[in-house]
């Protein structure tokens, strides 16, 4: 619940930085370093390719993203990497990396633009969200793996229990058995007796 909630935020803010930025010359071309102006298009850009689903420009976006900041691990660079670290649903996202970089980049507050310093606010917020379902999720499995162990020590009580019942009732057949048995025998000898009388 709480990834598709950042997700949807991010989508949404997004959605309203593209709004903002309807008549940007970016919506035309393809822009290799987004930051270098401080125009939020470029970004958008590369979120709406890793969003997109089609894994080649997913590929495409987080190779540029990732060599850009190995080459100049400058604050555009690392925020750019940074926001695709924490854009869901590729195979390259990485939310405990992406925490660390958002959170260095807005240690510098002064070298973003206020667009630049939103997107990294709703990356690093998505980040935390997405780490926050992460920790739940295991929670949870962690938690049901502990009420399946017990049902299986449970189950298996159950079982000895049953079978020391059922062994136990066995016996108590087997020596009911035995004692008709020994009565039938019984009433075979007083009838031959009699008889013999």
């Amino acid at each position: 619940m709480h990834k598709r909630a950042a997700i949807v935020l991010l989508g949404l803010a997004l959605a309203a930085l593209a709004g903002c930025a309807a008549d940007a010359p970016w919506k035309t071309r393809k822009i290799s370093t987004p930051a270098a102006s401080g125009d939020t298009g470029g970004y958008l850009q590369i979120l709406g390719d890793l969003a997109s689903g089609d894994p080649t420009l997913q590929a495409d976006a987080y190779y540029d993203a990732e060599q850009a900041y190995v080459n100049n691990p400058g604050v555009a660079n690392t925020l750019v990497y940074g926001l695709v670290l924490a854009m869901p649903g590729h195979p390259s996202s990485n939310p405990a990396e992406a925490r660390s970089l958002l959170v260095e980049v807005l240690a510098e507050p002064a070298l973003l633009s206020p667009d630049e310093r939103n997107l990294a606010r709703i990356g690093l917020n998505s980040v935390h969200a997405q780490l926050l379902l992460e920790t739940e999720r295991a929670q949870a499995q962690e938690q049901l793996s502990g009420v399946l162990a017990q049902e299986r020590r449970n189950s298996a009580q159950r079982i000895a229990t049953q079978q020391k019942e059922i062994a136990a009732l066995r016996k108590a057949l087997a020596e009911a058995e035995s004692k008709l048995d020994a009565v039938a025998t019984i009433e075979r000898s007083l009838e031959e007796a009699e008889r013999g009388n």
